[in-house]
């Protein structure tokens, strides 16, 4: 059951519009979804972190590619290949880091990740990407195998000339999907008058509770 009602006359002004605690619960993920349909959105990106072979914090930049706001998933795609596949396929917990330093919002999300690898799902994302965006899962080798030279990894021809379909798609055996649930949602506003947080909280896909935060 929802906690949030004795906490809704207390508010955030953002952009001279006044928010409650469940208002802003609906602007982080309003946020999220534009950045994964704006490119030139400061949530187009984010930090995500993972547990590695050595229980260490492992952080890397991706690509915010989709947000389902009614299931709470946010997407993005991976090299099943890469270490952040492996340390997903070992522990399935991930933190999302999105930052926006003109708008001045950080938002946290805590998830649980499932890996999407030739089914339906990879298919369709692997069909909308870009010749462009295919070459990151063109390398003959795994992410990060060491090199005695500098390398892109791929085929040097491809540098200068985009891979033709044929060419890409016998790649696609590389490439996954990554959709994380969120079970935790932080959302903080950096003001000059006094920086404000809220924190909400999900099961089965279901805000259950939220609350204000010391910043």
């Amino acid at each position: 059951m929802l906690c949030m009602k004795k906490q809704d006359d207390d508010f955030i002004t953002y952009n001279d519009t006044k928010y409650n605690l469940q208002g802003i619960e609906s602007l982080a993920w309003k946020k999220l979804v534009n950045g994964s349909v704006k490119k030139k959105n400061g949530f187009r990106t984010m930090c995500v972190g993972t547990i590695d072979e050595n229980n260490a914090a492992a952080l890397r930049i991706v690509v915010n590619r989709k947000v389902d706001e009614v299931q709470k998933t946010i997407f993005f795609h991976t090299d099943n290949r890469s270490r952040k596949y492996n340390d997903l396929i070992k522990d399935n917990r991930i933190s999302l880091l999105f930052y926006d330093a003109r708008q001045r919002v950080q938002i946290v999300a805590k998830a649980y990740a499932t890996m999407h690898t030739t089914n339906e799902l990879a298919n369709d994302r692997w069909k909308a990407t870009s010749p462009q965006a295919r070459l990151g899962y063109m390398a003959n080798e795994p992410p990060n195998t060491k090199s005695d030279q500098l390398t892109l990894g791929y085929e040097g021809r491809f540098a200068t000339t985009k891979p033709t379909d044929d060419e890409s798609n016998l790649f696609e055996k590389n490439f996954s999907v990554v959709a994380c649930t969120v079970y935790e949602l932080e959302f903080l506003y950096l003001d000059f008058h006094g920086n404000r947080k809220a924190s909400f909280y999900y099961k089965n896909n279901v805000l259950v509770d939220g609350n204000w935060a010391v910043p």
